[in-house]
């Protein structure tokens, strides 16, 4: 059972990139994904998002590669979530050597672009915040003060694109003193940005949608009436596409307006996801944060075969003697 867990989540990204779909390869994701020993983080409340910085708040001069820790910053937003799924929203933390701390009070999510900055953004019920990693300190970004839900950052230019608490999308640009309402975006609930700067949305019957250069498309091939869904920051080997999760079935959805089904069922939900790394990958699962090193799980799983191989040398000589014999009878 362990080398299956470890295997699954080893494939977690991978399986995004290059989907099959044979059934029988189909990962269950189960609760024994979320073993206590890869536990970082326990929380009184859920976390409901997570983001690691794929700037130079992580990656300078990609020094942190050659580490065995790999990501330095994680930061993550606790809440509490009622019968409708609505969140009281409890504190923005950021997540350095196992060691959290509360950094905004009324923080509600985080992003930051792949360029050479130390810089992420954050959105809070009053406005629009940036945290400077090299300084550690958060100041307020610009003039926006609206009660803010959402938050994605663009690669491209220096606008970021904010989601208020009454589902109206805003792009943010001139430092955070021009804001613009986007009007082709309706009653969106949650925004991700795929590392083309497109940007992909789900509405309040739970329908996703994407806008690009050539406006808004709606995704195609996806449960037509899903009870719950997931918008996901996808792993940076896809390069037009993110993840959608319907009813716990996972999906990559495109730019062109198509989707493709994974090969993963998710039987247990995390409530936030940080795969955007792809080697170093960051789920929270029943108040917890459960950092996964993709690279050290692949060694492990060798290594548990490799023991296994050992182990088990003579009853493979055996019938491997046996096998010979039958072939020369």
């Amino acid at each position: 059972m362990k080398l299956a867990i470890l295997f699954g989540v080893a494939l977690l990204a991978l399986a995004a990139a290059a989907p099959t779909k044979d059934d029988d390869d189909t990962v269950i994701v189960t609760s024994e994904f979320f073993p206590d020993a890869l536990a970082v983080y326990t929380s009184q409340h859920d976390i409901v998002s997570l983001t690691v910085p794929l700037n130079s708040a992580n990656f300078e001069d990609d020094e942190s590669l050659n580490d065995d820790k790999l990501v330095v910053l994680a930061i993550f937003v606790e809440a509490d979530i009622n019968d409708k799924g609505e969140y009281d929203y409890k504190g923005l933390y950021t997540l350095k050597n196992g060691t959290a701390t509360k950094i905004l009070e009324t923080g509600t999510d985080s992003a930051s672009d792949n360029t050479d900055s130390r810089d992420v953004f954050l959105s809070a019920t009053d406005g629009l915040y940036v945290y400077k990693s090299d300084v550690n300190k958060v100041e307020k970004y610009g003039s926006v003060n609206d009660n803010l839900i959402g938050i994605a950052k663009v690669n491209s230019s220096e606008d970021i694109f904010v989601l208020s608490a009454d589902h109206v999308l805003y792009k943010v640009s001139e430092n955070g003193e021009k804001k613009e309402v986007v009007k082709e975006v309706k009653d969106a609930r949650k925004i991700v940005l795929d590392f083309s700067d497109n940007l992909y949305y789900y509405d309040g019957d739970n329908q996703a949608y994407v806008l690009s250069d050539d406006g808004v498309k709606k995704i195609e091939g996806l449960p037509a009436n899903p009870n719950k869904v997931a918008l996901i920051k996808p792993p940076f080997i896809i390069e037009d596409g993110v993840i959608f999760i319907a009813d716990g079935k996972s999906y990559t959805v495109f730019v062109n307006g198509t989707c493709e089904l994974n090969d993963f069922v998710l039987q247990v939900q995390p409530t936030a996801f940080a795969m955007e790394a792809t080697i170093m990958q960051y789920f929270a699962y029943q108040k917890k944060i459960y950092e996964y090193n993709i690279l050290a799980l692949i060694n492990s799983i060798y290594d548990a075969f490799k023991q296994f191989l050992e182990d088990k040398s003579s009853e493979i000589e055996s019938i491997a003697t046996r096998s010979r014999g039958t072939l020369r009878a």
